[in-house]
């Protein structure tokens, strides 16, 4: 074979690339006449050899004289004779010649020559691995040139000896596989440490499509051709810095901290999408964080894209959330993006020290007024309902863009498919509570709002400051930001209630139905976990409740708050001190919490009067008089409930003085026994289940009391 043999590249069209086969076309007769002067340069064995085709499978005693005897292989370019360096050079001209022809820049290879910045060792070096994908006639050939049939890649002495420039020393060019950079990186880090050039499956894709494909834990957003989900309805003046920020310097890291769904991401897709610019987002939550971040800086670097890695924040060793530390932060800076920016997202702000220019941007919680204008925005298409507001809606849930969007998202969704014509308010809190993340559970559990007020029996007195109690939650906006009060009172403007009683008037059913009303959740405290007998214990569980509660948007129901809420007492010893300053811990989480609290006390002579003072509510329960114990009576019967004609319920409520919660175990009770006899509930069922309710708090039922109504024990051997 003669390097004529080799099809020569066309010197005379006059035309440009139009595609990046075309162009590989000519490279690949350049590779082959490069990799024939290689083969016809080789020291081998020599035609005396009869194992000469048996290169690379068989180590004869000759060969292994021949390798001693044979000197170092020096690079291609000074084995060349004037003659073959000519050939080679009218190859490159030709090539050159095209490429100055082409018009754009669509070509995957000449663009990512261009944003890695190869010099034209490194770019050869690509161009070698690429055709030994492309062409596997490369595979025969590099394992014969490499003595070695089982070596199909080319390994990066290959490299050298065919790239390096005259005069070049072998050794640093080897050496630049092992650096770190723009260069090694389009390589399998793996592969390299083998010996051998195979490119990064990135590398290869970005080849073969001129783009990235979504993958796990890296997303590509091309703000040139693509729209963020939603426009952007607040936090103008965070956008305004980032736009000051991509004015500046191209080495600057902007480093953007805020809560879950506070809209870090949401504001860079819009600032990618304002300057037209692609960007790579990387997830990097997990131990293997380093490579990902590796692979998401060669995304960056190949696509000319912006960097941005979020999840940075770590745990510490008690589990509780921690900044990113500093060994992260400074491996992230060292990472090469091309001309794209960095940007590092977290909840927590980075404390680490940043070698490099550092902006820090926090977005903040949202006030009401910005909730407000994103729950009327998303909510704008949706037919509402006359019992919905969305300033109820912000006054309740604290909640980021991203949960305001996907709850009124959801809330229209689930309208269209139960075919209403308008979305209520059930529909719309059960969307916002789906939204809700929390542990509560752990420290409290969850009552079903079950009564409406029409199962209320008390004073009307009392009942209307339970309902004037919903509306400082329905009206707080109004009050608050319209009227101008928010200017006076910035501090404690939750809604605390407090249920006096004795025990069974009510007031857990009140506290239901309040929950009912106002569409949230109501989380019962257990009081038994709270308290502790360690010192500091109950204050953390406390701290915790009432963290969980800020992220639940719930309501806190204290029952029996006299254990947790009593008098402060005259310091004796340590134990008087921690438990007068469990106390004012509490007093201040209740002041502090901008929420729902509702305390039950049987005794509210033990409450400690500074606890009275943060009270915005306080209802009385009376002990029911005759009147209220005929209605409960009356309430309790189920609309389905069979009833038999001889039921007195006034002789019930007058003569059994008992409380609400007594009289429904009675009537619960007597169905019970109405059910097992196949009957309709009737007097005497009422009556032995009064009579038995009364037994187990000992008291003794007189028959001459029941009167006409005693025969009704006799009957049953009472």
């Amino acid at each position: 074979m003669q390097a004529e043999d080799i099809r020569p590249v066309d010197l005379t069209t006059g035309a440009g690339y139009d595609s990046q086969w075309a162009l590989m076309r000519d490279l690949f007769v350049w590779l082959d006449l490069r990799l024939y002067y290689f083969y016809a340069h080789h020291q081998w064995l020599g035609p005396s050899s009869e194992m000469k085709n048996m290169l690379g499978l068989v180590v004869t005693r000759e060969e292994f004289e021949h390798q001693l005897a044979k000197s170092a292989q020096r690079g291609l370019e000074e084995e060349l004779t004037a003659e073959e360096s000519g050939q080679l050079g009218e190859a490159q001209q030709a090539i050159a010649l095209r490429l100055q022809r082409t018009e754009g820049t669509d070509i995957p290879m000449l663009q990512l020559f261009a944003r890695c910045g190869l010099d034209a060792f490194e770019q050869n070096c690509v161009i070698l691995a690429y055709a030994a994908v492309l062409d596997r006639k490369y595979e025969k050939l590099l394992a014969y040139l490499q003595d070695d049939m089982t070596r199909k890649t080319p390994g990066t002495a290959l490299a050298v000896q065919l790239f390096m420039p005259r005069e070049g020393n072998m050794e640093q060019y080897l050496a630049r596989f092992a650096r770190s950079g723009r260069f090694s990186r389009l390589f399998r880090r793996d592969a390299l440490e083998r010996g051998d050039l195979v490119l990064h499956p990135l590398t290869l894709e970005y080849l073969s499509g001129g783009r990235i494909e979504d993958r796990q834990g890296l997303t590509v957003y091309d703000g040139a051709s693509r729209r963020p989900d939603g426009p952007l309805i607040v936090q103008g003046d965070t956008a305004h810095r980032l736009d000051r920020i991509m004015e500046g310097p191209a080495d600057c890291v902007t480093c953007l901290t805020g809560a879950a769904g506070s809209g870090k991401r949401f504001q860079i897709e819009h600032m990618l999408s304002r300057w037209k610019m692609r960007g790579v987002f990387a997830d990097l939550e997990g131990e293997n964080w380093r490579e990902q971040a590796e692979q998401a800086a060669l995304a960056a670097c190949l696509l000319d894209a912006s960097l941005c890695l979020y999840h940075l924040d770590r745990k510490d060793d008690a589990g509780d959330p921690a900044p990113a530390p500093q060994q992260m932060i400074d491996a992230l800076c060292r990472l090469e993006t091309g001309g794209g920016r960095l940007f590092l997202l977290s909840r927590l702000p980075v404390r680490a020290r940043v070698q490099r220019l550092t902006v820090d941007l926090a977005l903040s919680a949202l006030t009401e007024s910005e909730r407000l204008e994103l729950f009327r925005t998303f909510l704008r298409d949706s037919a509402l309902a006359p019992d919905v507001t969305a300033e109820e809606l912000a006054a309740k849930f604290h909640f980021s863009p991203q949960q305001i969007r996907l709850a009124c998202r959801q809330a229209a969704g689930m309208a269209g498919l139960s075919e209403q014509q308008t979305l209520d308010a059930a529909q719309l809190h059960a969307a916002c509570y789906r939204q809700v993340v929390h542990k509560l559970g752990d420290l409290a559990h969850r009552v079903p709002a079950a009564y409406t007020w029409d199962d209320v029996v008390m004073p009307a007195a009392q009942k209307r400051l339970m309902q004037q109690a919903c509306g400082h939650i329905r009206y707080q906006y109004r009050v608050y930001h319209q009227w101008g009060f928010e200017k006076k009172i910035t501090y404690g403007r939750g809604l605390s209630i407090l249920f006096a009683g004795a025990p069974g008037t009510g007031k857990t059913m009140c506290a239901q139905v309040i929950a009912r009303q106002l569409n949230m959740e109501m989380y019962k405290i257990n009081i038994s976990q709270i308290v502790s007998k360690y010192i500091g214990e109950t204050e953390k569980n406390l701290q915790a409740v009432f963290a969980e509660a800020k992220n639940s948007n719930c309501i806190l129901f204290f029952d029996e708050c006299d254990a947790l809420f009593g008098k402060r007492s005259e310091v004796k010893d340590s134990h008087d001190r921690n438990a007068n300053v469990e106390v004012a811990y509490l007093l201040q989480q209740i002041e502090e919490y901008d929420g729902v609290c509702i305390l039950a006390t049987n005794l509210i002579g033990n409450i400690d009067e500074a606890f009275m003072r943060r009270i915005t509510y306080v209802v009385h329960f009376p002990f029911p008089d005759r009147r209220m114990r005929e209605q409960i009576y009356r309430h309790m019967i189920p609309a389905a409930t069979p009833l038999a004609d001889d039921i007195d319920w006034g002789f019930l409520a007058e003569k059994f003085e008992l409380s609400g919660g007594h009289i429904k175990n009675i009537v619960l009770s007597a169905a019970f026994m109405a059910a097992g006899e196949g009957c309709p509930v009737g007097m005497r069922q009422l009556l032995r289940a009064a009579v038995g309710e009364l037994k187990k708090n000992e008291i003794v039922v007189v028959r001459e009391e029941l009167r006409e109504y005693a025969d009704l024990l006799d009957n049953d051997g009472e």
